[in-house]
């Protein structure tokens, strides 16, 4: 299934084609269900809950080396407010798909 993943706690985002995310528990379920995103636009800050969107980023990662999963050609994207969130996701999420898939991407 070729789907987008937009995690955010209350913004929409520009097109219908997304499934949003409000939360950490919601994301990782859709993942669970519907399987690796083909892109993910990350926000960092998800509320009041305990859980953040870097948070999900390492969640995700784990899930994908304890399932073995294949790179698809997903991409990502950080829309967060929060700078510093939104570097630490970029740099996990930069390094993670480097270094397990062995894929040479630049900070999307």
């Amino acid at each position: 299934m070729h789907w987008k993943l937009y995690l955010d706690d209350e913004r929409y985002p520009f097109s219908n084609d997304w499934v949003i995310a409000r939360n950490y528990h919601d994301a990782m379920w859709y993942v669970k269900n519907y399987g690796l995103p083909f892109h993910i636009s990350f926000d960092h800050d998800l509320g009041t809950t305990t859980f953040s969107g870097m948070d999900f980023a390492k969640a995700f990662c784990d899930y994908i080396m304890d399932n073995n999963i294949p790179y698809n050609g997903m991409s990502f994207y950080v829309h967060s407010m929060n700078p510093v969130g939104a570097e630490n996701i970029r740099s996990y999420m930069t390094q993670f798909i480097n270094d397990y898939w062995n894929i040479s991407i630049y900070n999307t």
